[in-house]
């Protein structure tokens, strides 16, 4: 009958001395989860001996190969006897003509034995077959006869089937068995390391893609080119998000995220939902959805809840949904994100962003669960991820308040976090530099044949204006605002901020605030942090330009009085639920990251408090805040009126602007073939330029005022040097932008960028000059940086200038502590250039897998035989390695569907998931390395690790609002016999931590009988798209490709 290893290797310690024959039925194959399945051929009357010898051949090799059956110690010293009793010539194994389920067993005893031949040997015959199962586990029925008679007619039938049955092996054919078998298995090969580290580099980096995939060039008829990197990523996105149900394109600025967006949602063809800033909805409209011919529909990223309501209306069918600047959504707090989470469940995601590491673990982890269920998670890379995140956003949260607190040493600790984040992700995120496609060889010479080079960019220099008679009110301006500490002068206190400050017994409060806001010390932080970034926030305005630090004061001034008359007119003072009221430093950043000054503009920001008022308030009792609070805040009027009338009561001269003006004159006359873009963070800076300098220069202004398709097309027409040359023109020479420009332009016919703000965020400034750093056309071999500061021209030294007191005060204010070590303007201008050159690097550094690729690549093209040789490696190979590496222990390299893992066993009872980094690191070999055969002691760790390798991930543990929310839905299941498969299933996926902290505070602030409004927040749709996705987690095809004992 059958024939499987798994009956051998029951019997081969008895067979030491014996001859045995084995004539086998029938055949094996593989099927699915490395189950051995039975099955008869059909026609095979028709094949040959040769055909029935290679098919049984073949099945023995997929077994052997594909099949764990052979791989453990066990049976690998079984097999090594059945190799050895075959070349002694004490085994046969034949196979019958036809298919045979017949089950014999013939024992023929020694003449010596046979009682004078009256006993020749014993007959078994019944159900099993030889195999594990058939003689141990499985109920089986058979006889045993020892009559002469039975053994002779058993005998008589054996061997006329043998006599006509195909051999498979035996001593004579050897040779043939070694050909069809031996050498096609895995057993004793002993493989270089470096074959082995280019296997685990081919099997690693070669993308699955579909064959039928269009590249841009094709789908916009040459209107782009098609780039090396670029369809890498596209290929690699599609395989990402077919595996992951999302990607995170994470290019540095300028490589084309938007291209490599709308490529994949062709060649997808879903239909599409893009969450875009308002000034780039265009351009997703009406070119890229256009040109790359998807069907989608556009929705600014302030109208997300009209998004979801568009999804919502329509069927349920799957869409992809691109999220532009996916940086931007990351508290889960908000409204905004909990309606994106909503949009994302059950679709397939694309994240785009530039700066996908720029935030805390907890930031991270929101934009990751857009489209992973953290509890069940599809990644492999760590066991649970909400479990790692939970632990890293926990440790980052001690690191955060020793920082606080002044302590020091933690930079080394926040890099590892940040290492840690990068590991986990790395399966969900495409990410290349500038230097990746300059190092990487198969993309550089693909841009030098295309004759694509990068500018190089210049460090950024300081340019100074002279504040003249200013200087003394400039720097008493600066100290009423954000005084020196411990100083007696009168300040700006910042009282309407902080009122919990003033609250005359907190005790009393605390558990309100604790039910209201969540956490009651976070909550009196955030008042603390707001207040000092409200004064860092005036200063910024002070600083930037009159016009915006005018428009300040005047709202200032009048927020605080409408403060005053609330609470006279109602005697409470208002605060916001947490639930509507994003984190404050994120509110403020949430209104102007693309156009600051919009903050103040038309009481913008008494209307966003009218909204979150609209949606919800905590009042508290005036009684019992104390009467310094009004006074307070009085004072803080008195204060900025007194500001007020010191700058504006006489107009006075702008020196910025006059030596600003002086600079560009310079800057045309040496060089007038290099355009400038001028940035400032405020639209009230740029509209007070422009409107100084429109009769002076051929200058045009971009703010988010300004978005719309003429002005956006007088700006392509005079500074992206990517259209045609008939279509350029030069209208304007200079650009004068907010941030609302640092996104999705090219500018790159300008050569310098001029910041007139001091920035204080290097992230930024590295996405403007990622404006005018394409990658489509080099213009100039030189890029410009300018960052603009006020200077004192008195305070001069013999050859070295000091930094003026209202200089360092003003830096030391906008930049923070790291700047109080600086003296000169030396030391100033290194600062600027280490800080740029620090995140620049962050930002451009190279790929850990960079030479990896490049080794790969060099094999392929000079040794394809090499590479011919590596890719027939079976799999489950094990060698030892020779060369002492960093580790010691058993490495192992699996595959899970189209998903790839990495552990090392420690010893017998231990293990450690390693990252693809630290991996690839120990499959590194030389050329010249040799193996040796594995040690006696690699089956103790390899076998820990092969039955834990594909282990399901281990339960989140359950924090305590978690908790606190499970019991509630276990007390509303209790009471209400209604809607009860809606609550366990929402039951169901809190328990996957599936649901965003705000839908957690929702349950939490339920009463047992009023659960139908949780009904409105958290849809049905919305819960069975996360049970559905959860469902589609497919396991996969299970695979050891390679192992390798480090000592």
């Amino acid at each position: 009958g059958y024939f499987y290893f798994s009956g051998f290797r029951e019997i081969y310690e008895k067979l030491e001395g014996k001859h045995l024959r084995i004539l086998v039925g029938m055949e094996v194959e593989r099927e699915l989860m490395n189950k051995v399945k039975e099955f008869e051929i059909k026609n095979e009357d028709e094949y040959s001996k040769m055909e029935i010898r290679n098919k049984y051949n073949e099945s023995l090799v997929k077994i052997f190969n594909d099949s764990n059956v052979f791989d453990n110690e066990e049976n690998s010293r079984a097999f090594k006897v059945f190799l050895e009793m075959i070349n002694n010539g004490k085994l046969e194994v034949r196979r019958t003509l036809k298919p045979n389920h017949a089950k014999l067993y013939l024992f023929e005893n020694r003449p010596d034995h046979s009682q004078g031949g009256e006993y020749p040997g014993t007959v078994i015959t019944g159900s099993s077959n030889l195999t594990w199962a058939g003689l141990r586990s499985r109920y089986e029925l058979n006889v045993c006869m020892r009559n002469k008679a039975d053994f002779v007619e058993g005998k008589r039938i054996f061997e006329d089937l043998w006599e006509e049955s195909v051999i498979i092996v035996d001593k004579d054919h050897l040779e043939m068995f070694d050909q069809a078998v031996v050498s096609k298995i895995w057993f004793e090969k002993l493989y270089s390391p470096f074959h082995i580290y280019l296997k685990v580099l081919d099997e690693y980096f070669s993308i699955e893609s579909k064959d039928d995939i269009r590249l841009p060039k094709e789908i916009t008829n040459n209107k782009y080119i098609n780039l090396k990197y670029q369809e890498d990523a596209i290929k690699k996105a599609i395989s990402t998000i077919e595996r992951h149900n999302g990607v995170i394109v994470a290019d540095v600025v300028g490589l084309g995220k938007s291209i490599i967006a709308s490529t994949v949602a062709h060649n997808l063809g879903l239909k599409t939902i893009i969450i875009t800033p308002p000034h780039l909805m265009k351009q997703w409209d009406d070119e890229y959805r256009d040109y790359f011919d998807f069907n989608a529909k556009v929705f600014s990223s302030g109208m997300i809840s009209k998004a979801l309501e568009y999804l919502y209306d329509r069927d349920e069918s799957e869409r992809l949904i691109i999220i532009d600047e996916a940086h931007k959504y990351r508290n889960e707090a908000t409204e905004d994100y909990v309606n994106l989470r909503k949009i994302c469940q059950g679709n397939k995601v694309m994240l785009l962003t530039a700066t996908p590491f720029n935030n805390r673990p907890q930031d991270i982890f929101a934009m990751v669960s857009l489209f992973q269920i953290p509890n069940r998670s599809t990644i492999r890379t760590v066991e649970n991820l909400g479990e790692k995140f939970a632990d890293l956003i926990a440790e980052y949260k001690k690191l955060e308040k020793a920082n606080r607190e002044n302590s020091i040493g933690n930079e080394d600790s926040i890099s590892s976090i940040s290492k840690q984040i990068r590991d986990i992700i790395t399966p969900l995120i495409i990410r290349r530099s500038r230097l990746d496609l300059d190092k990487i060889e198969l993309y550089k010479n693909d841009l030098d044949a295309q004759k694509i080079k990068f500018p190089e960019v210049e460090d950024p220099v300081s340019q100074e204006y002279d504040l003249g008679d200013l200087s003394e009110l400039y720097l008493a301006t600066l100290y009423k605002i954000d005084p020196e500490k411990d100083s007696k002068r009168k300040a700006f206190l910042g009282a309407r901020y902080k009122p919990l400050s003033y609250f005359k017994d907190i005790e009393k409060y605390k558990k309100q605030i604790d039910e209201t806001f969540g956490d009651f010390n976070m909550f009196v932080q955030t008042q603390v942090n707001l207040a000092k970034f409200m004064k860092r926030l005036l200063v910024r305005r002070y600083e930037s330009s009159v016009c915006a630090f005018e428009k300040s004061i005047n709202n200032m001034i009048d927020n605080h009085n409408n403060l005053l008359n609330w609470i006279d007119k109602r005697k409470t003072f208002p605060i916001f639920k947490k639930g509507n009221l994003p984190i404050i430093d994120e509110f403020y950043a949430s209104n102007y990251d693309n156009d600051s000054g919009s903050l103040f503009d038309d009481d913008m920001f008494d209307r966003q408090i009218e909204k979150l008022d609209r949606k919800g308030l905590v009042e508290i009792d005036i009684k019992d805040i104390s009467v310094d609070f009004q006074r307070d805040v009085k004072k803080d009027i008195a204060l900025l009126e007194e500001i007020k009338n010191d700058w504006f009561d006489i107009p006075k001269p702008d020196p910025k602007l006059i030596s600003f003006k002086k600079f560009l004159k310079d800057q045309i006359k040496s060089d007038p073939k290099r355009k400038i873009i001028v940035f400032s963070e405020f639209a009230d800076t740029v509209e007070y330029l422009y409107e100084n300098m429109k009769n002076e220069f051929k200058v045009f202004r971009y703010t988010s005022r300004q978005a719309n398709k003429q002005n956006k097309d007088i700006i392509y027409s005079n500074f992206d040097a990517g259209i045609d040359a008939a279509k350029q023109k030069n209208d304007y020479h200079i650009l004068l932008a907010t941030d609302a420009i640092s996104e999705g332009y090219n500018l790159h016919r300008a050569g310098t960028v001029f910041n007139y703000d001091i920035p204080y965020n290097p992230t930024r400034v590295i996405q403007r000059v990622g404006r005018i750093n394409r990658i489509n056309k080099k213009v100039f071999d030189k890029l410009f940086i300018y960052n603009y500061f006020p200077t004192d021209i008195g305070e001069k030294e013999s050859k070295t200038k000091k930094i003026s007191t209202l200089k360092m005060k003003m830096i030391n204010t906008i930049l923070g502590g790291d700047t109080k070590i600086l003296t000169s303007d030396e030391e100033l201008n290194s600062f600027y250039k280490d800080i740029y050159d620090q995140e620049f690097k962050k930002q451009n550094e190279l790929s850990w897998d960079a030479v990896h690729k490049n080794i790969l690549e060099k094999v392929k093209i000079s040794n394809p035989q090499l590479m011919d040789e590596v890719r027939a490696i079976m799999p489950k190979v094990k060698i030892q390695r020779t060369v002492k590496k960093d580790r010691e222990g058993v490495l192992v390299f699996g595959k899970k569907g189209d998903d790839f893992v990495f552990k090392i066993g420690i010893n017998p009872l231990e293990y450690q998931i390693l990252t693809t980094e630290e991996a690839i690191e120990l499959f590194k070999a030389d050329p010249s390395e040799v193996p040796k055969p594995i040690s006696e002691i690699f089956y103790s760790k390899y076998e820990f690790v092969k039955n834990n390798l594909f282990d399901r991930q281990k339960e989140l543990k359950i924090d305590k609002t978690r908790k606190q929310a499970l019991d509630k839905l276990d007390q509303i299941i209790k009471v209400n016999p209604f809607d009860k498969e809606y609550l366990q299933d929402l039951r169901t996926a809190l328990t996957y931590d599936a649901l965003p902290k705000e839908h957690i505070r929702l349950i939490n602030n339920l009463a047992a009988g009023n659960f139908q409004t949780i009904k409105e927040q958290i849809p049905p749709r919305y819960i069975l798209a996360i049970l559905n996705t959860v469902k589609k987690i497919e396991s996969g095809d299970e695979t050891i490709i390679l192992a390798e004992e480090l000592i």
